[in-house]
């Protein structure tokens, strides 16, 4: 994410296989610009991002005060966001300074608790993105991210929480020092980047639920833009050749959260790679106080062209608004956009006890732990969705009025099931699937449903009350 100031701007078809090993069940792969699992299917991502108590690092053990407050996040919730949000995905953001706190330790225990949380996650269907994860390089000098010790130069000044100077600190001198050393591989800094991503790639390719790393989470490079293409084959080749067959997400530089756009010098020199932009059109401005949902397609637009640039399948790794009703409008047009372009996506964020206090939880009475459920967020993410299409998904619709979801699809692999998300917020007395019209049976559990149809278009709906 997030709010990276305006300043910054100025200075599928296969034939049906048999099911793989219990232990290979998740190989899925990015495959002709879409993402495709071990049986053929053409898989689409709906779910949200979830800083995590424990994962994500913005605490000191030197008596500084920790940045922020980050809420827990365990099986209950992957229960609540799969069987009542009908999502299927967590987008894991994680840190370099809790992986490799000093130079070459590596923090085994460390993904220990990750693996742990993507296989709870798993066992409701929910698969786990690792995301490496920073914003303003540090902890040590902003928000999350590098250890101190790969801070280059020096940090002139430690800072500590609570963040309430945190736009300051993502344009200060010794940030915008920081990533250009780290871009231009001073100290060799960015080569420890790359072994560190390698030696965590070891460890969680093949585990359950696990469906790729991100190489990194909104790169900030402003002068010399090719230096970002460099990275992304460094870390890329360095995490391939410890885990040739993990899928490789990847973002362009974090401008185009203001931008809207990206130029695509360098197509990504890797197969199974997903492009990850994130889609933030002029939240961080204005707010989008146009309310201008075309500006929204033209960014998403864009994104496409960039991916088919790319040769790589497009994925939003980010998008969001405050819980308001305003912020709530942009998210509905996200996701009326993504649905009409079968984009997968995953939503900023799950909950927040700090900055904007964005999530599905007010904060409680403490200030330090979850309140009540936003009743009118969780209307809006629980939203039915073809999870997994035995054929080529080409589009579709969501109309919330009727809670109708309409699914077009070609070349229909025969004997495959289909697989549905069905939100049991949305549809509590189960739903009604037709095939081209006709009524065919679905097989409902934990908030999917299996369909098997050879025709051109599905159908669901919910049962009359």
């Amino acid at each position: 994410m997030k709010r990276i100031a305006a300043a910054l701007l100025l200075a599928a078809c296969s034939e049906p296989v048999e099911p793989p090993p219990e232990d290979k069940r998740d190989a899925w792969t990015a495959q002709d610009g879409v993402l495709v699992d071990e049986r053929g299917r053409q898989r689409v991502l709906r779910g949200l991002n979830a800083r995590v108590e424990g994962v994500f690092d913005v605490t000191f053990d030197d008596g500084r005060t920790a940045l922020e407050r980050i809420p827990p996040f365990g099986e209950d919730d992957c229960r609540f966001i799969a069987e009542e949000l009908g999502m299927n995905h967590l987008r894991l953001p994680v840190n370099w300074s809790a992986i490799e706190p000093e130079r070459g330790n590596y923090q085994s225990d460390y993904v220990d608790h990750i693996l742990d949380l993507a296989q709870a996650c798993d066992a409701h269907g929910v698969a786990t993105l690792i995301d490496l994860h920073q914003d303003a390089y540090s902890k040590h000098i902003g928000e999350d991210g590098a250890p101190l010790w790969a801070i280059v130069p020096p940090p002139t000044e430690l800072l500590e929480g609570p963040l309430t100077d945190l736009e300051q600190r993502r344009t200060s001198g010794q940030v915008m020092d920081a990533f250009d050393s780290f871009f231009n591989d001073r100290e060799g800094v960015q080569q420890a980047y790359a072994d560190m991503a390698a030696w965590l790639a070891g460890r969680i390719a093949g585990k359950p639920g696990i469906i790729g790393l991100e190489l990194m989470n909104e790169p900030v490079n402003i002068i010399f833009e090719q230096r970002l293409d460099e990275f992304h084959e460094r870390v890329g080749s360095a995490v391939r050749k410890s885990a040739p067959e993990l899928t490789l997400f990847f973002e362009p530089n974090s401008l185009r959260n203001l931008t809207d756009t990206a130029d695509v010098r360098t197509p990504i020199p890797f197969e199974d790679a997903v492009y990850s932009p994130h889609i933030y059109v002029d939240v961080f401005e204005d707010g989008w106080a146009s309310s201008d949902v075309g500006a929204i397609e033209k960014s998403v637009g864009n994104a496409i062209e960039e991916a088919n640039q790319h040769h790589a399948a497009l994925y939003v790794g980010e998008f969001g608004h405050g819980p308001d009703e305003h912020g709530l409008d942009y998210v509905r047009a996200c996701l009326d956009i993504f649905d009409a372009n079968a984009i997968s996506s995953a939503w900023w964020v799950y909950e927040e006890w700090s900055q904007g206090s964005w999530g599905l939880y007010d904060i409680g009475p403490d200030g330090e732990s979850r309140g009540g459920l936003r009743e009118n967020v969780a209307d809006v993410l629980a939203r039915p969705f073809p999870s997994a299409i035995a054929g080529k998904l080409k589009t579709f619709s969501y109309d919330a009025s009727t809670r109708t979801l309409t699914i077009s699809i070609q070349d229909a692999i025969e004997g495959v099931p289909h697989e549905i998300a069905i939100p049991l917020r949305v549809y509590p007395d189960g739903i009604v699937a037709t095939c081209d019209g006709a009524e065919v049976e679905a097989t409902v559990e934990a908030g999917r449903a299996e369909v098997s149809c050879v025709g051109s278009e599905i159908v669901i709906s919910a049962v009359p009350r």
